[in-house]
């Protein structure tokens, strides 16, 4: 499995948390137990080591690329309402990931390519998701994970919509639902995007999720999650356990009820990138019974 995107550093008030929604992905896959390559640039600075150090214990971090004149990736967090709110650092090393040689080798391998939408929104970047989403086979199972930081009512841009044209699988929330309808006039924008998919999963906050596959739409309860933390990351997390269940041939019904428990635990913690024992992760992976 290959994961493509950022790694950034979640700048909150009280302290700093490793960030990125791709990275997110990646270490919550690994910390699961699923097994992940992850694609990415950093800067040759000590934000960049600290990155590549926490990321290692739980993902193949040979395809991260050092960046010699840019340096790793910030953004400021705010949590107003219950919501996070991002400031993004421009000009920072992820914001120009290329498709190596090796790159595209371990893409051409793999049986899932993870990507979000983030990382395209620069030309460079754009250019190396593109040569990336060429390298992938038939047969892989290309994953979007929507990511609109943007104000509504700002104009669609290119990397968006090739995104979503590349995904065999998406997962989208509501906020994100409803720009994408405005954007392209989608009067229906769940039938829109299940025209091309195989999979759409779309998030709805604390109140669970909705999986739409082959069958008949699925609803997924949300989990209660203890106050004290917050819910950045806890998309990021939910994906990771929807794709690892699906990769390990659970029913898309368990995997969901799986990403939700996994996403609402992060919900306790500070931060996208919690650690979690292995008694913990058993206990979120474990059936519904």
């Amino acid at each position: 499995m290959v994961i493509w995107g950022e790694v950034l550093w979640d700048r909150f008030p009280e302290g700093d948390q490793l960030g990125g929604a791709p990275a997110n992905v990646a270490y919550h896959l690994g910390q699961a137990g699923g097994w992940a390559r992850l694609v990415s640039r950093v800067g040759n600075d000590e934000l960049g080591k600290r990155a590549l150090e926490r990321l290692g214990a739980y993902v193949d971090t040979s395809l991260i690329q050092v960046d010699a004149e840019r340096p790793t990736g910030e953004v400021g967090v705010s949590i107003e309402a219950g919501e996070p709110r991002y400031t993004l650092h421009a000009d920072r090393a992820w914001e120009r990931i290329a498709c190596t040689p090796s790159t595209a080798t371990a893409i051409a391998e793999a049986g899932v390519l993870i990507f979000g939408t983030l990382s395209q929104r620069t030309g460079e970047g754009l250019a190396g998701w593109r040569q990336a989403i060429a390298a992938a086979t038939d047969t892989c199972l290309k994953v979007c994970d929507i990511n609109l930081r943007r104000v509504p009512g700002l104009p669609a841009t290119p990397e968006v919509r090739e995104a979503l044209d590349a995904a065999d699988v998406i997962k989208v929330n509501d906020r994100e639902l409803g720009i994408l309808a405005g954007w392209y006039g989608w009067a229906d924008p769940i039938a829109a995007l299940r025209a091309s998919t195989k999979v759409l999963a779309v998030t709805h906050g604390a109140g669970g999720s909705t999986l739409y596959g082959d069958a008949a739409p699925i609803h997924i309860p949300g989990v209660h999650a203890r106050p004290g933390g917050d819910n950045v990351g806890c998309g990021d997390a939910y994906l990771a356990i929807l794709v690892l269940g699906m990769t390990m041939g659970w029913d898309l019904s368990a995997s969901g009820h799986a990403a939700s428990r996994y996403a609402a635990a992060v919900a306790e913690a500070r931060g996208a990138t919690p650690m979690f024992d292995d008694a913990r992760i058993a206990e979120l992976l474990g059936d519904d019974e």
